[in-house]
């Protein structure tokens, strides 16, 4: 009996040890997970207080073209890899769950008439691409000889549209990789400007992460408004969307998982793409950009109170409609990651003026 007891207090022993070993060693490994995060808010700190800050316009084409090649790298890293769902979730707005953008194409015009998508911002062509590949699977599997008179892939054209050339260059190669060159086209331009691109021609737009970075948000968006097919364009009963993902500081009703959140826009982001990058003023700007963002109510706010022109049906491209203004009706806003990522979901619409 001696022995015996002698034994289970030897197994007792043993399993005690084994688990305060298995405590020490998770104890270990947390310490080791946080361990970074003091450091990086020091980097941050000394960042801001030997970089100057640099203008709320810095965000231009030129600006990208310096961070570009490793764009892709540090954007996975900054969002913990989370940034791609983040963007399979903007398509799946603007082409719905089963794709029945491309199930509903006459777009207001002729049967078979080709779906146009434009991405702004486009960057290194994620969002194109992810739109480019829900075209190819839905419209080979959706187009019959009888259904359509042009082929699967030409059922839809997806144009993205960034300033910067060197993203565009990334861009394209990686259009290429995809086997999407027959359907992704990526181009040089403005948000602000797209003097190339016709009134009342896109069935839908998508801007990802790009809008906080214009100066005039009012000029971009009302130059989206004139590019996308409105609802009563040719009669049409289908209405054109327009999808924007931007990052914002989640508010203080987000919890504590929303102040980490805050925590890591503020501090961790400028520190750690200064790092990847070599390049801090490139991410002090995307902090200062994202801190910069209306909130969600107010960006609601700002696409729902524009009036944007409308150019007269009358043909003469030079004459305003007197008694009509554009602007959106905000459908859906999507919010993402505890608050600090929301999707738009908006369509364009057509007001008159009230008078008295």
């Amino acid at each position: 009996d001696c022995t015996k007891t002698m034994a289970s207090k030897s197994k007792k022993s043993k399993k005690s040890n084994s688990t305060q070993s298995s405590s020490t060693t998770t104890a270990w490994w947390y310490f080791l997970a946080i361990l970074p995060l003091p450091l990086l808010f020091i980097a941050s700190q000394f960042l801001r207080t030997t970089i100057s800050s640099p203008p709320s316009d810095y965000g231009t084409g030129s600006m990208f073209d310096l961070i570009a090649n490793r764009y892709d790298f540090i954007n996975r890293a900054l969002a913990l890899n989370l940034d791609m769902s983040w963007r399979h979730r903007l398509v799946k707005e603007v082409v719905g769950a089963e794709g029945e953008i491309f199930a509903n194409n006459d777009g207001g015009g002729a049967a078979g008439e080709s779906i146009k998508i434009l991405d702004l911002a486009t960057g290194t062509a994620d969002v194109a691409i992810l739109l480019g590949k829900a075209a190819a699977k839905y419209t080979t599997s959706s187009s019959t000889p009888s259904s359509s008179s042009i082929a699967p892939d030409e059922a839809t054209t997806v144009l993205g549209l960034d300033p910067s050339q060197n993203m565009l260059n990334v861009g394209t190669a990686k259009v290429k990789n995809a086997n999407l060159s027959n359907i992704v086209t990526l181009q040089l331009g403005d948000a602000r400007k797209l003097d190339s691109l016709q009134d009342n021609t896109f069935h839908a737009a998508t801007m990802s992460f790009g809008i906080r970075n214009v100066p005039e948000k009012e000029l971009a968006l009302c130059e989206i408004h004139r590019v996308l097919k409105k609802k009563n364009n040719n009669n049409s009963n289908n209405e054109s969307k327009l999808a924007i993902m931007e990052f914002s500081e989640p508010g203080p009703d987000t919890g504590i998982l929303g102040a980490m959140a805050r925590l890591f826009i503020r501090h961790l982001v400028p520190a750690m793409g200064a790092m990847l990058s070599g390049f801090p003023k490139e991410y002090m700007h995307l902090q200062k950009s994202i801190k910069e963002f209306p909130s969600p109510p107010d960006f609601v706010a700002l696409m729902e109170g524009l009036k944007c022109p409308i150019k007269s049906s009358s043909g003469d491209e030079e004459e305003l409609e007197i008694d009509t203004f554009g602007s959106f009706r905000v459908k859906e806003v999507v919010n993402l990651n505890f608050g600090s990522v929301q999707i738009y979901v908006a369509s364009p619409i057509l007001n008159k003026y009230v008078t008295e």
